[in-house]
């Protein structure tokens, strides 16, 4: 697949097919979100990938994720998938990847940010597809879930992704212009509206 396509076709997967993803081409994927730009201060490693496998494994951490959202989650709007019974974190995904930045590092949520954006764009290009989660948060922040979840010293979790087989693909909402501001030497910015 041509990487505009792969770019301007890419959606969010929310229901995979039980199928695993074979280890050769999550390591390909990996390696393609490696290639995102990062800055020198991310040196020498600006992220760690973490790879859990197995639907199994992947949904009952989905539960306990779920559960410590329910129990730790803040009081204010933006938490009310934790009281839908019906929610799933992981979406029934055979392999989740975990986005791990430095610790210290003021960029290492723009490091992760890049190279996940790449991970979902290589992923679609290769067939599979991706949902980049935020519910799993709140669990993957305690010290405890990531040191069982082997996360490596002096690294934390900043980006959670379930990749898979998609059992369904939805279809773009819209399809949208963005606002562009454009500025030039000596002139007021002009603006185009879609």
């Amino acid at each position: 697949m041509e990487a505009i396509e792969a770019i301007r076709t890419r959606r969010s997967v929310r229901d995979y097919l039980s199928r695993p993803v074979d280890r050769a081409l999550i390591a390909e994927i990996v390696c393609d979100a490696a290639h995102a730009p990062w800055t020198p201060m991310s040196r020498p490693e600006p992220w760690v990938f973490n790879v859990i496998e197995g639907r199994e494994r992947v949904a009952g951490y989905g539960e306990r994720a779920l559960r410590f959202a329910r129990d730790n989650r803040a009081d204010r709007d933006g938490y009310r998938w934790a009281d839908d019974p019906a929610f799933s974190v992981f979406y029934n995904a055979p392999t989740v990847i975990l986005i791990t930045g430095r610790i210290g590092n003021p960029l290492a949520l723009e490091e992760c940010t890049r190279a996940g954006q790449l991970l979902t764009v290589a992923a679609h290009a290769r067939g599979l597809g991706t949902c980049w989660v935020g519910s799993p948060n709140l669990w993957l922040a305690d010290k405890g879930v990531q040191a069982e979840l082997g996360i490596a010293d002096g690294f934390e979790p900043l980006a959670a992704f379930t990749i898979g087989y998609p059992a369904q693909t939805s279809q773009r909402p819209i399809d949208f212009e963005p606002r562009i501001i454009w500025s030039k030497d000596g002139a007021a910015p002009a603006l185009k509206s879609g």
